[in-house]
């Protein structure tokens, strides 16, 4: 696959450029961007920038040096939210055991409703049906407001008061020119 720069890195967001991804090739690549933690949680690298343009140079340099890193974030806290929510816990574990007994009753033999043969795919659409309004009378939507609005926070705060490897390596400010 060819590299693709910076100034148009969402042009080929298409979705035949989608269905070429390779999964390996895309799991390696996130893996090694992945910066190790001592670098993320590094205390000593937390100040104040000194003006609206530092912090959104911070911002954006934080944003791509540690992408991978803040995926975590978003997963540790979606973890958090789901673990802390039994309600919401139970409805997913209902909706993987439904979709676990599908697939086993598919193995067996396919299901057959009024002589009509049900295909996998719309099996797994119907327990998911199902689950949709216990979903929403438990609270999953106001569950991914929280955790889109936690994570922006946490993400936000760090990518501006972390200094940027490039641009703080010696303690000096860059002008803009």
């Amino acid at each position: 696959m060819a590299e693709v720069s910076n100034d148009n890195a969402f042009t080929n967001w298409s979705l035949s450029s989608l269905q070429k991804i390779n999964v390996q090739e895309l799991y390696t690549r996130q893996r090694q961007s992945l910066r190790p933690w001592f670098e993320f949680f590094n205390t000593t690298k937390f100040k104040p920038p000194a003006n609206v343009q530092t912090a959104m140079r911070r911002f954006i340099s934080n944003i791509e040096h540690f992408q991978t890193n803040y995926f975590f974030v978003i997963v540790i806290l979606s973890i958090y939210c789901v673990i802390t929510t039994p309600s919401l816990l139970f409805i997913l574990i209902a909706m993987a055991a439904g979709c676990y007994l599908v697939n086993i009753k598919n193995r067996e033999k396919q299901i057959v409703i009024m002589g009509r043969q049900i295909p996998l795919t719309q099996q797994y659409i119907a327990v998911l049906c199902l689950c949709v309004p216990l979903l929403i009378m438990v609270g999953a939507g106001s569950a991914i407001f929280w955790i889109l609005g936690a994570s922006v926070f946490i993400i936000a705060l760090h990518a501006i008061f972390h200094q940027t490897p490039n641009q703080d390596a010696f303690g000096l400010q860059m002008e803009e020119v």
